[in-house]
């Protein structure tokens, strides 16, 4: 892949969308607002000569990108990171524990990066194993609460001030067919997108997304990998001629899905 000063093009393009890609939710708890971002942002500064090895999971990636924008960011810094909290069994993992200069407090940090299909009153994702609701419910009431477990004040480190939860992404809706999502409060700025089934989309031309671009997508132009709707056994995010986004999903989703 291509390198620019350090960092190839699509590690850096997923750096400066973080910058920019609104939470999915923002009256939810703890959520982060549109105008915190901006704020990051302003002052963020983009890594150079940093690359990423480690799991190939979107998901690690993804945590793995908001560590490099806390360890350069001159209003923040990283106090530690994935905290294992052990307690005769595992309770669970702190993404982040961070230092903010401005407010001089410490602050907790939950981030995730999902894409979730508005079907029958639920947001389900790609697997139909995860939805909204059930990934924004237990990031409130159980991972943002984990530093007030007795197995997190054994460590001895500061108690944070602050929780924050940071879950970017992108919403697809239903299309031809109209499908609701759940009551869930969506952030209104929120990115989307446009889902349907591989039946549905004969007359579409698609060009494949690979799950790392995910983040910030190419534009159509730039890909070279035609959607062959007829071979689709899994979801699949592609870029159609006009560069939206689309989940193209097997006839038998979620049902087939939910068993996986």
């Amino acid at each position: 892949m291509l390198q620019k000063h350090g960092v190839n093009y699509q590690t850096n393009a997923d750096f400066n969308a973080l910058l920019i890609m609104p939470n999915i939710v923002t009256s939810c708890h703890y959520s982060i607002s549109d105008h915190w971002l901006q704020n990051f942002a302003k002052r963020a500064v983009i890594p150079t000569n940093v690359s990423y090895h480690g799991n190939t999971r979107l998901g690690f990636y993804y945590q793995w990108l908001w560590q490099q924008l806390i360890i350069h960011h001159p209003d923040y810094s990283l106090v530690d990171e994935e905290i294992q909290l052990q307690s005769q069994q595992t309770v669970g993992a702190i993404d982040f524990l961070v230092h903010n200069h401005c407010s001089d407090e410490i602050e907790h940090w939950e981030v995730a990066i999902k894409f979730y299909l508005s079907f029958e009153h639920q947001w389900p994702g790609p697997n139909a194993k995860d939805n909204l609701d059930k990934k924004v419910n237990r990031m409130i009431d159980h991972q943002l609460q984990l530093t007030d477990h007795a197995a997190f004040q054994c460590l001895n480190y500061p108690y944070p001030a602050q929780r924050r939860l940071i879950m970017q992404g992108r919403l697809f809706t239903a299309w031809p067919d109209s499908h609701s999502g759940s009551d869930m409060p969506i952030n209104p700025t929120s990115l989307k997108g446009r889902w349907c089934y591989c039946s549905q989309a004969t007359a579409l031309d698609l060009k494949i997304l690979k799950k790392r671009q995910w983040i910030a997508p190419p534009l159509f132009s730039q890909l070279t990998t035609q959607l062959n709707v007829a071979t689709i056994d899994v979801p699949t995010q592609a870029v159609d001629a006009n560069n939206k986004l689309w989940f193209i999903v097997p006839n038998h989703w979620p049902q087939h899905n939910r068993q996986l």
